[in-house]
């Protein structure tokens, strides 16, 4: 159902739960469609390493742009664009090692064993949620009915740990986990100069006060570091740059609900979210100067309120408002700037120095209702308004999705729109506070339920989303923050920007899952997407997650003696770069890009085949579960981008690859 608790035993509520959740493989219901995701499919997924997000990249309409990363991008958009909640309380980023610009990161702090339910939203989704312009992925902890005292303790290449599961009050329960990475015992080097320490923590518990009220609440803590010490004698090393990074994050919420009637029920929640970075970097040509130095501390306090009323089973109702107060403290320096590989100018440039200290307010309000007909057919409309104070910027967005039976198969069509503050440190470097605007998202999509079965579920859906006040170079007319090259673990490239850029992404995506026998299990996707943006200059070029075709096959088969062994086949088009200004590049002795080919080269396609193994059985009073997998198995080198090798007589390029073969395995014991 819409907020999570059963809500009684009114024939209306439990129509609803039925019809505002979706089923299994994913359904139209008040949203487009959205897949609902158990966690032993994550847990015994090949390629992933348990890893929730790196899941999500299997998801149709997904790609990934790293294999070191578990950034999921979502029908063309950017990595920032994604939303998580977890037991209805926002969280900035589940992700450890997760940059101010992004929500991916190394791994998620996220124990598997914590996660009860899973949904992925990409398709008009619910008002409730906080505006994103690409995805919500919803997570629950959260037990049903009384649970039994267990004890987890693991080991594997996502780190060491255990949890604890206990009950709790009445019919409640209290969850305990922790984990320490590992990869800083086993190597100095993961493929970026450096290797990442990360550990996490995460306490939920939950209780029925009555038949009226309970509660549920959780906190979710990350502390990280990497130090990056490319080696100064290497002609071929492609990163001048020293750099440490230590960073910190915790989210703690509550939610109260209250049933008012059998048709009727509210939720309060309190949120606070903490994040803090701190990055060092130093130039290595510079004799040692420091180029950038961070350290930045976003906290927001949020309060919202949900409500949600069954008149009948033809009408459902829904409202809720949020408040928020930001504690932003900001200090950024690039003191001597930096050389911008997009100037023809090798003077360093964009010195910058930023100390900022403040506390903006944000609200939002929605409405939304929902009209159920015979046969399935629903109509769904809601509107949502904003107010950031960061800008002083205001606006509403709307939604209409229509679902009806044709010729027996479940279609859809909705219209939606969405709005999103651009990254807050991009807002607040040189003067782009005063120049960038909330982020706009115009979605059209429509699809069908081509089989819905107990042996398929096969579902087609098509979208086009059209980007509006999209951050881009003032200075730079071909750029938008959509085509500047990645410069993950190298230089931030900090400039200036307006919101004055367009973009557009359309696609279709052909989802399967298949019970093919009792023992059995396939998913497939096969995707074609394109996304294009323009700078000042209005020219429409592809972004950086234009990957036309993509396909992925998945399996599950459950062997004998409590086996299960999976295997996943990723293949996309290669990802479009763009090429070094050769003649500038040799005589300056620096990456130099060709602005009249922004993007305009297309790398080889991308291919992985990854498999594991996992195996149940009784020891002593508890279960063992030990696992082992193989990544990449064809060791495939799967381009990643070009670099410059500054070190190296007469400078050249470096073709740099992603993850090479690499073994997976781990244990699990639980009693």
């Amino acid at each position: 159902m819409l907020f999570g608790n059963h809500v009684g035993s009114s024939p209306y509520l439990l129509k609803t739960d039925i019809q505002v959740v979706a089923k299994s493989g994913g359904s139209i219901v008040a949203e487009g469609f959205e897949r609902s995701i158990t966690p032993k499919e994550v847990e015994t997924s090949a390629g992933t390493f348990g890893d929730l997000p790196r899941f999500i990249q299997t998801m149709p309409g997904v790609v990934s742009d790293n294999d070191e990363r578990n950034d999921f991008l979502v029908r063309g958009g950017n990595p920032s664009e994604d939303l998580f909640v977890v037991d209805n309380i926002d969280v900035p980023s589940i992700n450890q090692l997760a940059l101010s610009d992004t929500t991916g990161g190394f791994i998620s702090m996220l124990d598997e064993d914590a996660i009860q339910h899973i949904e992925f939203h990409t398709d008009a989704y619910d008002d409730r949620f906080d505006e994103r312009l690409s995805s919500v992925l919803e997570i629950s902890t959260r037990t049903k009915g009384v649970i039994s005292r267990r004890f987890t303790t693991e080991a594997g290449i996502a780190g060491v740990g255990g949890s604890i599961a206990l009950p709790f009050g009445k019919d409640g329960s209290l969850f305990l986990s922790a984990r320490d990475g590992i990869l800083q015992y086993l190597t100095n080097n993961i493929g970026m100069d450096g290797v990442p320490h990360y550990r996490n923590a995460f306490i939920r518990a939950q209780n029925n006060i009555n038949n009226k009220d309970s509660w549920w609440g959780m906190s979710l803590t990350g502390i990280d570091s990497i130090t990056i010490s490319p080696d100064a004698e290497d002609s071929q090393e492609t990163n001048p740059y020293n750099i440490a990074y230590a960073g910190w994050r915790n989210t703690t919420g509550a939610n109260w609900q209250h049933l008012f009637s059998d048709r009727a029920l509210g939720i309060v929640s309190l949120a606070h979210a903490a994040q803090n970075q701190s990055v060092i970097e130093n130039g290595q040509l510079q004799d040692g100067a420091i180029v950038y130095n961070e350290n930045t501390t976003d906290q927001i306090t949020t309060l919202k309120y949900s409500w949600s009323y069954v008149r009948n089973r033809f009408l459902t109702v829904t409202a809720g408002g949020r408040a928020a107060v930001d504690q932003l403290d900001y200090r950024v320096a690039q003191p001597i700037g930096l050389q911008n590989p997009y100037s023809e100018n090798p003077a360093p440039e964009n010195v910058m120095a930023m100390d900022r200290q403040f506390a903006p307010f944000s609200s939002g309000a929605y409405l939304q209702a929902m009209s159920n007909f015979k046969h399935g057919a629903s109509v769904v409309v809601g509107e949502r308004v904003e107010q950031w104070a960061l800008g002083g910027h205001a606006g509403g967005t709307s939604k209409v999705l229509l679902s009806i039976p044709i010729m027996g198969k479940l279609a859809h069509i909705g219209y939606s729109q969405y709005e999103q503050l651009p990254p807050t440190l991009y807002l607040l470097s040189f003067n782009n506070l005063q120049n960038l605007r909330p982020i706009r998202s115009n979605q059209i999509t429509g699809g069908v339920v081509l089989a819905d079965n107990h042996r398929a579920h096969v579902t087609l859906e098509a979208y086009q989303k059209r980007y509006l006040d999209y951050p881009v170079a003032s200075n730079y007319p071909q750029l938008s923050l959509a085509n500047i090259t990645d410069t993950f673990g190298q230089a931030f490239l900090m400039t200036p920007m307006v919101g004055r850029g367009t973009g557009i992404a359309y696609g279709a995506e052909l989802g399967v899952q298949a019970h093919v026998t009792s023992h059995l299990d396939l998913t497939g996707s096969l995707v074609y997407a394109r996304s294009w943006y323009a700078g000042l200059d209005g020219i429409l070029r592809r972004g950086n997650y234009d990957v036309p075709l993509q396909v992925n096959l998945m399996g599950s088969w459950a062997t004998v003696h409590r086996m299960i062994l999976s295997w996943r086949y990723t293949a996309t088009s290669g990802v479009p770069y763009t090429p070094d200004n050769m003649p500038l590049s040799i005589a300056q002795n620096r990456d130099v890009y060709n602005l009249l080919e922004v993007n305009a080269v297309r790398a080889p396609s991308y291919q992985r085949l990854d498999f594991r193994l996992e195996q149940s059985h009784k020891l002593g009073r508890g279960e063992m579960t030990w696992h082992a997998g193989l990544e990449n198995a064809l060791n495939r080198k799967n381009f990643y981008e070009y670099l410059w090798e500054p070190r190296k007589q007469g400078g050249g390029l470096s073709e740099q690859t992603q993850m090479p073969i690499f073994p997976d395995g781990g244990v699990k014991y639980t009693f």
